[in-house]
Parts: structure tokens; sequence; C-alpha cells
């Protein structure tokens, strides 16, 4: 009878480790299935309010919203069989590598405790177990640091500078090409500088004089379109302008935002004063060439092209002046021109020592040539399929983080 107690107990450990092990196992994936689903709503709300909170949760929004995820998959957070711990920034990290530390704008870390009540264990202990499970979501906008970007994966001479142009990139930004093409880069006369070149494939230069300058780093693995979350605008909430293109050869101008059925052509001695705004081209491109002036501040132009003749082109001169900058705020904030991805109608930037653009320009299927010119700024960042670098003049590209669009980042980090 002693054997059989004694084996008696040792058999319901083994149970007990059995059952109630396999139930804390399981509590345990659903605990870190609702931990990875709050932090994901949390960090959403960080996300969408990021250009107002700048990553605060200010309102308790986040909070909110990562307490109801957790409740609807169970864990109530009524502090006796759950516990639910939500932190954001400025708050240290309750556990992890970083316990202590304070987050970071933009992060928040969910702890989900839930208390197991024994059942065959209870001859070996007494009171609940408790399951534990961690966190850590990130949403935020930040800037990239890169000032240009060639996204495609293959092409020969994806990035081409050609000429005597002569491209900068200042403010720390990189260049990279996605191209794993031997010769994915090209100079044939001209040069590109530039902090760091990340490059999949490899470089060739030609033509004498030209050449790559900067840190230099082959075989890196091709980076995702940065700008691929960014929804294109709805041309139905927008105000139609036009039905036909809307041409000016002279005198000056006032346009609105809203959907130009056709476009916008200025040349000539045209002059055009764009207010801030979306400003949608139905077909028929956006064009700016001739002599006139331009002034289009807190911009964003979206091209929706019919045709691969519905371009944008935006050319300066010496006698007249362009001065294009991007939206300071709201979700198209640092974007000053937007193609339709799955256009591949060329968009053409050609600058003068009259010409003063900042932002983003983003066509992610199509090519881009851009052109320097005198004392010119052209751009804060260009993202596009490919791009040619052409002309005799120089192309500078400042990257602002103030003035290019930042990057979307949205996701589990732990």
């Amino acid at each position: 009878m002693v054997l059989v107690a004694f084996c008696l107990a040792v058999i319901l450990a083994f149970v007990a480790i059995a059952i109630d092990g396999g139930g804390l196992l399981e509590e345990r994936r659903q605990a870190q299935a609702a931990a990875d689903a709050a932090a994901l709503a949390a960090a959403e709300s960080l996300f969408v309010n990021y250009p107002k909170n700048k990553g605060l949760d200010t309102k308790g929004q986040a909070t909110a919203a990562a307490l109801a995820i957790a409740a609807a998959n169970g864990f109530n957070n009524d502090g006796s069989k759950s516990v639910v711990t939500v932190r954001t920034s400025p708050q240290p990290y309750l556990d992890g590598p970083n316990k202590g530390v304070a987050l970071p704008k933009g992060y928040v870390e969910v702890s989900v405790q839930y208390n197991q009540p024994r059942f065959f264990s209870a001859v070996i202990g007494t009171g609940t177990i408790p399951v534990k499970a961690r966190a850590v979501g990130r949403g935020k906008w930040e800037p990239a640091f890169v000032g240009i970007h060639v996204l495609d994966l293959h092409q020969k001479g994806s990035l081409n500078a050609v000429g005597g142009s002569a491209a900068t990139v200042t403010g720390g930004a990189k260049v990279i090409v996605n191209s794993d093409d031997p010769e994915a880069a090209i100079t044939n006369g001209g040069t590109v500088t530039a902090t760091e070149l990340d490059v999949t494939g490899g470089i060739s230069s030609t033509g004498g004089g030209g050449g790559f300058f900067g840190g230099i780093n082959l075989g890196t693995p091709p980076q995702p379109d940065p700008l691929r979350g960014i929804p294109q605008p709805d041309p139905a909430a927008l105000a139609d302008q036009s039905h036909g293109n809307t041409h000016f050869s002279s005198g000056n101008h006032t346009l609105n935002p809203g959907v130009y059925h056709g476009g916008i052509t200025i040349s000539g001695k045209g002059s055009a004063t764009l207010t801030p705004g979306i400003y949608y081209m139905d077909g028929g491109g956006f064009s700016m060439s001739g002599q006139g002036n331009l002034v289009a501040n807190g911009v964003m132009i979206f091209n929706a092209p019919k045709s691969t003749s519905d371009t944008i082109s935006i050319t300066g001169s010496d006698s007249g002046s362009v001065t294009i900058t991007p939206p300071t705020s709201g979700l198209y904030e640092g974007l000053t021109a937007f193609q339709d991805r799955q256009a591949t109608a060329t968009v053409t930037i050609s600058g003068s020592g009259s010409m003063y653009v900042t932002g983003t320009f983003y066509a992610a299927n199509a090519l881009m040539k851009v052109a320097g010119g005198g004392a010119s700024q052209i751009g804060s960042q260009f993202i596009s399929r490919f791009l040619e670098i052409n002309g005799n003049g120089g192309l500078h590209i400042d990257y602002d983080p103030n003035q290019a669009i930042p990057r979307r980042i949205l996701g589990l980090v732990e």
C-alpha cells in the first residue's frame, strides 16, 4: 500500500505536468497572440495620429485601442484573472532588453498576464500560475535619409548619369539602386556624389571624367519602395476644376486644387500661381515651360495619365522662375509629385538658375529624367523605377527631412 501510494503521487505529478503544463502552453499562445494584436492596434493609433501627436499618446487613444483588443481576445484586465499593462513614450519599458529605458516616440509596449487556476497541480502547490506575454509595436513617420532610390530590380543602367551632368546629394542622404545587373548604375561622363551609395549589382563608369563618389557598397540587398503604403488620392473627393486641357501661354493666372480633366499646360509667357492643395491630372499631364513664372507652395501634383504622352514636365528658364514646395502636413506631407503607380509616362524635371523645387518626386513604374542648371535646387528626394541624370549643369539634391516625405513604419518590433 505504501508503494502504491508513493507511485500514485508520482503518477499524479506527471499528470499535473501533462494536463496543467499543456494548459499553460495553450494560455501562453493565446496571451502572446493577444499581446501582439493589442500592440499592433496601439501602434496603428500612434501611426495615424503621428503628424499631430509626434508619437505620443496624448489622449490615451493608443492605450484604449490596446485594452479593447486585449479584451476582445479574452483578457479584460479585471485585475484578477488577467492584467493588461500598456506603456507608451515617455514611460519606461516594463520588461525586455531595454527594461527601464524610456520608450521612444511612436513605440508601445503591451504586457498581458493571465492567472491560470490549478487543476492536477494542486497536489504539489497552491494559488494560480501566472502566464505572461509581451509585445512591442511601432507606428511612426520618420525621415528615410534617402536622396535617390531607383526601384527596378534587374535593368542595366537603371541609374544613368550622362553628359556633363554632376549630381550631388547632400543632407547625409543615401543613393540606393535595387538592380542586380553587373552595370546597375552607370555614369557616362556624368558624376554622382553622395555620402553613401548602396547598389545591389555593380557600377560602371565610361566617357571619361565621370564616376561615383562617396562610400560605395556593392551587393547590398534591394530595399522595398518606401512609399508603397501611401494611398493614391481619390478624385471623387476633389472638386472638378476643368473639363479639357487648361492652357496658358500669356498673362497671370491663379489655379485652385482639384481635378483637371485634360491636365494643365503653362507655356510661352504664361504665369500661374497654384494655391495649396492636391492637383489631380486626369489625363493630359502637367507641363511648365517657357518664360513665365510658376509659384506653387504647399502643392502636390498627382498624374493619372491616359497615355504615355500625358507626362509631368517641368522646365525652368533663365527668364522665368519656378518655385514648388510640397504640403507641410497631412497624408502627402513632403510629396511634390506623385504619378500613378502603374503608369509608365516619363517624368521630366529640368532646372535653371531661377528654379527652386523641394520635396519628393515619386514615379514607381516610370523613368524619371532630371537635369540641373546653374545654382538651381531640384527636389529633396527622387524615387522612381529608372532615373536618368543628364544635362551639362549641376544637379543639387538637398535632402531635408522637413521637406521630403517621411517614411511610414507600422509593425511589431518585439
